[in-house]
């Protein structure tokens, strides 16, 4: 009989026992052992355990918290791998309790020493018939030694919380009090085949019987490190696709399509079974059925693809590196270099073409490859927290920064020419261009008289013309930036007011305490394996930020000759002076310059106008994620659109929907950062960090709750915005601490 404080059972009796108990994946293999397959011999951790565990480390608490920061349809893909990343540093700090751990060990000691593992996810709620969701949850393989399987098996409760499965919430019941998650520990089987097979083809196209073969380990094919070979068998037995040169003989893929067939039969529905061995030793890892039902949600299938395995990553990172942006950049310059301005209006629409042509090509590419790229920071920080087990679950950024990338090449050329214009006597010649409100080719070439006449020994003008050429080729919101040298100006002579502050940053030795922290708990002989991971992470962490810079100059390039075109239709009269045109526009742009008797419709629509009620609500404090560390008090400035650019004064906190890559410069002008956006790795975080500004973000309807002028606390450690007056000191204190020494 089932004890409610039953921590282990042997997998020959989970079929026997409640699903909640012992999870679907151990209750499956308990069935086909009863059944007389073969199994590699283990055991299960039940649900008892799971349960015991985090009651005993109130680790309720921190998932309730990190679940109930924001609603799930208005979180991110990178604030979900935040919360997800959070919750596995707490589950791994965590201890299991004695009693269990005692159990646990006392049963892996009967197979003696030496002996290597897996230790496997078992959730009541995956691998049913109505829903798969495979790979959902985490399992490892080739674990030895009592530390390490102990290790094992935390991961593998902390995955019942991964970004994966907080993605499928909803339809995997998740509660903090009521989810659970069992674990199976089987003796790795060490065969010369594995293989996948599928009693119909998944896809659904044909009741066709699909084996996938590999050499070795199972892992090699289920983490891409190797590709299997496909065989494709009827039911009957015909084989209807082969391997050229294969693992296998006909006598062998019949045995196994004869398995698989009575593994079915056993179930009563179609099967996905991971296998190893062949003959006698064939041996039964895993089955799960074939689910009918499928994901119909695009984007989240999409999120599921960006978390690619390490090898793969390393290949991404190869070709993102020394393929992908150098072309873009390439391309970037090349549309820079090409004059426009001449153009007849059949060569203007072969332009927009063209142009629209490579920027929906490098939109894919950004889609594809440089975000799931990202994941090697992603990586690194799951690396460095598994093993190092860090207070702080962002410790490992310390390994990022003064990485050298582009928007902060951009930051420190505006903070050069502020420096200049502070100390010149060409300050208050500048001032007066500002009050004259110059824009555009006028203020250009007000600015190149001052160059010619002589007044200006600094070089500033010089320096500021750089600046706009080759820093500001860049769009904002469908809008290029470089045509707006006033508000660049007006950027540059209030930062030229702000009190230089040199930002604790980080430097080399900094690095290298956190890089020797890595090494000394990754343990002599995965030196290399570190080396490759910190590459990896930092490599993307400098990407990250710079492929936005890059495509922005593309994107600044297609919008120009929209604007070209804009601009001639309406002077026709085909278009009003109220119409602005974005890249959606294209076609239809480029039709009604070919055509005359096309009329241009355009793709905007009429903005929803704002349900709130303007003054009617204003709380008093919103929660969001803690981006970058510190606190600091000032007013707020909203910024919707490059027409707020030059509102912003020094010292005040700059709240916005997203914080992008193309405007990153006015955090150099900024206290603090408050964004609607959310996530560690957005680029509010990466700016914030290297400038030494707290920074709050994930913060729902930021732009909407916070008004032009309101007082604000932002609270960089725990992700928190004061609103108005701080009722209590501790906001000042906190402000006034000794930054912490490392002993």
């Amino acid at each position: 009989m089932e004890s409610q404080r039953e921590i282990l059972v042997p997998l020959k009796e989970a079929s026997s026992l409640r699903l909640g108990l012992t999870g679907s994946k151990a209750r499956n293999l308990s069935l086909i052992l009863n059944e007389g397959f073969r199994i590699p011999s283990g055991f299960c951790i039940t649900t008892n355990a799971y349960q015991q565990f985090i009651r005993a480390s109130k680790l309720y608490h921190s998932i309730d918290m990190e679940l109930s920061r924001k609603q799930e349809a208005d979180m991110r893909w990178e604030e979900i791998w935040d919360a997800s990343l959070r919750l596995r540093s707490f589950f791994l700090k965590a201890k299991i309790p004695q009693e269990i751990e005692f159990e646990i060990l006392k049963e892996i000691k009967k197979y003696g020493s030496g002996v290597k593992f897996s230790v496997r996810s078992s959730s009541p709620t995956e691998d049913s018939l109505k829903i798969s969701f495979a790979g959902i949850h985490d399992s490892y393989v080739n674990v030895s030694g009592a530390h390490d399987i102990l290790e094992a098996v935390k991961l593998v409760w902390a995955s019942l919380w991964t970004d994966r499965a907080i993605l499928y919430r909803d339809e995997l019941a998740l509660d903090p009090l009521k989810s659970s998650m069992a674990v199976i520990i089987q003796k790795m089987e060490k065969q010369p085949i594995s293989g996948l097979a599928f009693s119909r083809d998944p896809t659904g196209a044909r009741e066709n019987i699909i084996l996938e073969v590999v050499e070795g380990l199972l892992i090699h094919l289920v983490d891409n490190e190797k590709q299997g070979e496909k065989w494709v068998i009827t039911r009957e037995g015909k084989v209807l696709e082969r391997p050229i040169k294969s693992l296998i003989n006909d006598d062998i893929m019949a045995d196994l399509t004869a398995k698989i067939l009575k593994i079915e039969e056993i179930f009563g529905y179609y099967v996905d079974v991971e296998w190893t061995g062949t003959g006698k030793d064939f041996t039964v890892l895993q089955v799960r059925p074939i689910t009918s039902i499928g994901d119909d949600n695009e984007e989240r299938q999409w999120y599921l693809t960006l978390t690619p395995h390490f090898e793969d990553l390393k290949k991404l990172a190869y070709k993102v590196d020394k393929e992908l942006i150098p072309t873009l950049a390439q391309e970037g310059d090349k549309l820079s270099q090409e004059d426009t301005e001449e153009f007849s209006r059949i060569e203007l629409a072969a332009s927009i073409k063209k142009r629209a042509k490579i920027y929906n090509h490098w939109q894919n590419i950004y889609r594809n490859e440089f975000i799931p790229f990202a994941h090697g920071i992603r990586n690194l920080g799951t690396y460095y927290n598994d093993l190092v087990k860090p207070e702080n679950p962002y410790e490992f950024i310390e390994l990022l920064k003064s990485e050298e990338i582009l928007a902060n090449r951009r930051n420190d050329e505006f903070k050069k020419l502020a420096k200049i214009l502070r100390k010149s006597l060409l300050k208050r010649e500048i001032e007066n261009i500002l009050d004259d409100d110059l824009k555009g080719k006028t203020l250009m070439n007000k600015l190149q008289e001052i160059k010619k006449s002589g007044k200006d020994p600094d070089g500033f003008v010089q320096l500021f013309f750089n600046l706009v050429q080759y820093q500001l080729d860049i769009s904002y919101h469908n809008q290029s930036i470089q045509e707006r040298p006033e508000i660049i100006l007006r950027n540059v002579h209030e930062l030229s007011k702000k009190k230089e502050i040199i930002p604790d940053t980080g430097n080399e030795n900094d690095q290298d305490y956190y890089r020797k922290k890595l090494y000394k708990a990754a343990g002599k002989y995965r030196r290399k394996e570190v080396d490759e991971v910190l590459r990896i992470g930092r490599l993307s962490w400098k990407l990250r930020d710079d492929d936005n810079i890059l495509l922005g100059k593309v994107e600044n390039q297609f919008i120009k000759v929209l604007k070209q075109a804009e601009d001639l239709l309406k002077l026709e009269g085909k278009l009003n002076n109220q119409e602005r045109l974005t890249p959606a526009d294209w076609e239809s742009l480029y039709q009604t310059l070919i055509n005359e008797n096309f009329t241009f419709k355009s793709s905007v629509k009429t903005p929803k106008k704002d349900r709130m009620r303007q003054g009617s609500f204003k709380p008093r404090q919103l929660v969001g994620q803690p981006s970058s560390p510190g606190i600091v008090t000032g007013r707020a400035r909203i910024i919707k659109s490059i027409e707020d650019f030059p509102d912003l004064k020094s010292g005040e906190i700059m709240v916005t929907d997203a914080v992008e890559p193309q405007m990153t410069f006015l955090a150099s002008l900024s206290s603090g950062i408050i964004e609607r956006r959310g996530g560690m790795l957005v680029h509010s975080s990466i700016i914030a960090r290297e400038l030494g500004i707290p920074s709050v973000n994930g913060v729902s309807k930021a732009t909407e709750l916070i008004k032009n002028g309101d007082l604000l606390t932002v609270n960089g450690y725990l992700g928190l915005v004061i609103i108005g007056e701080p009722e209590f000191n501790i906001e000042h204190e906190q402000m006034n601490l000794e930054k912490p020494v490392r002993v």
